[in-house]
């Protein structure tokens, strides 16, 4: 009997074939809110992981809870975001989804999202739309970091409407074009400024 089921082992393994997985486009998104993290969760947590992370989340869990979580997506896992970030990336986990629910204004009861989650930059400065939006922490030029390095999508879209292609890509985000990490959006881009950093990832 135990000779059988070695055999049968041996044969599954065997025949064993690798799958072609393709997973659906990432349409769940971080609860919107006026604070300050909430720009800076939708932009840091969505390239390794999908939002309903957080809401799977114990309700009743308190700050110290969501500090070790966030810290610990840094390391070990190496999640590339700054540490000036996690005050506001915790505030905005703890009031949205733990312990400290109701604290949080929705998005919904202001006007605009708080502005100081992504500076101002004039429009046209690409070293300071680059900063602002966090690109280089997914992105490197000629390299794939979490994301393509901008030399690849570069060879990708030469040739075609690049710049229009692009810059529509950082706006909506999405998944599936370089993997299944998901980019999230960058709505609050105008349409000018998406257009200048496309520009400038076509021209690498």
């Amino acid at each position: 009997m135990k000779r059988l089921l070695a055999a049968l082992a041996l044969s599954a393994a065997g025949g064993a074939c690798a799958l072609d997985i393709h997973l659906p486009p990432e349409t769940a998104t971080y609860k919107p809110s006026e604070l300050p993290g909430y720009q800076l969760v939708q932009r840091n947590c969505m390239t390794c992981h999908a939002a309903q992370y957080a809401s799977t989340q114990p309700p009743a869990s308190p700050r110290a809870y969501w500090e070790a979580t966030v810290k610990k997506m840094k390391k070990p896992f190496g999640a590339q975001f700054d540490d000036a970030d996690v005050p506001a990336m915790v505030d905005y986990l703890v009031k949205t989804y733990g312990a400290e629910r109701g604290a949080a204004v929705p998005a919904a009861a202001v006007a605009k999202p708080v502005a100081a989650a992504v500076p101002a930059t004039g429009g046209k400065d690409v070293k300071s739309l680059l900063a602002a939006n966090g690109c280089m922490a997914c992105h490197a030029l000629d390299q794939k970091v979490v994301g393509p390095g901008f030399a690849e999508v570069a060879a990708r879209y030469k040739g075609k409407d690049g710049i229009a292609a692009v810059a529509a890509n950082i706006r909506s985000g999405g998944a599936g074009k370089w993997g299944p990490v998901p980019m999230p959006p960058f709505s609050q881009l105008s349409e000018a400024d998406a257009a200048t950093l496309a520009k400038y990832v076509l021209s690498r």
